[in-house]
């Protein structure tokens, strides 16, 4: 498909979105108190950017996750190749990281905030701990998905471990890479917010939480359109990268 006609389909989809939620509130098939207009949410979510202390909350958060995804990404990887490279090292260590996986790691913020305070360290490391599992399995996956042969080939014919890496390993592992990539981000996005909402000093996750305890659903909505809005951006710019990593995407 071409990308003028996906984003039109996006386009619309949201546009039918909008007017349906405008519709439900205008006519009262919701109560407007729990649902307020989409033009209403729309005209708050305006005045909140241009408030200063809004704006330094979402660059505090935009920082947090910046980080954190700094830090996790290249971590991620490497220890996802190790884990696919050395097949032995990978039996022995790859079913915690599914483990891992599995368990929903907001049960273990207690223990972060015990540690680590309740401070921008906390909030970086949670997101770390998000984004980190995913990019390792699915690096590993990436590893496995290399043809041995491809590998062997190339040694036989007398490439080195740095001509393997980059000439075997790379182009065929780069797809499945920065899928992992995209889909950590999306959970560093998750980690930072849950960290802020649950405790925290600042951060647009600590503001989303007290506008829901205080029945502000006018700024909440707000808020949580704002946060839609930027990860769907970033989630399309990472995605139309994977694309261009994978040789597909028809402009």
């Amino acid at each position: 498909m071409r990308l003028s006609v996906l984003l039109g389909a996006q386009a619309g989809f949201f546009l039918l979105l909008a007017v349906v939620w405008e519709a439900t509130s205008r006519l009262e098939l919701v109560d407007p108190r729990l649902l307020p207009s989409f033009l209403t949410v729309l005209g708050v979510l305006g005045d909140l950017l241009t408030q200063r202390e809004f704006l330094m909350d979402l660059g505090i958060t935009g920082l947090e996750v910046g980080v954190a995804f700094i830090i996790a990404a290249p971590l991620g990887i490497s220890i996802g190749f190790l884990l696919g490279e050395k097949l032995y090292l990978g039996q022995i260590l790859s079913p915690m990281f599914h483990f891992m996986m599995a368990v929903p790691q907001s049960i273990f913020l207690p223990i972060f905030m015990l540690v680590l305070g309740i401070g921008f360290l906390e909030k970086v490391v949670f997101g770390i701990t998000h984004a980190l599992f995913v990019i390792v399995v699915t690096t590993t996956a990436a590893v496995h998905s290399v043809p041995r042969e491809y590998v062997t080939v190339a040694r036989v014919f007398g490439a080195t471990p740095r001509q393997i890496y980059l000439r075997v390993y790379l182009p065929a592992m780069l797809p499945v890479v920065m899928t992992g990539l995209r889909l950590g981000m999306i959970f560093n996005i998750i980690g930072v917010l849950l960290a802020e909402m649950d405790a925290s000093r600042a951060g647009i996750g600590r503001r989303l939480f007290s506008w829901g305890e205080g029945f502000q659903l006018d700024l909440l909505l707000a808020g949580i359109l704002l946060v839609s809005a930027l990860t769907i951006i970033i989630n399309e710019v990472m995605r139309y990268c994977e694309h261009r990593a994978a040789g597909g995407y028809q402009a």
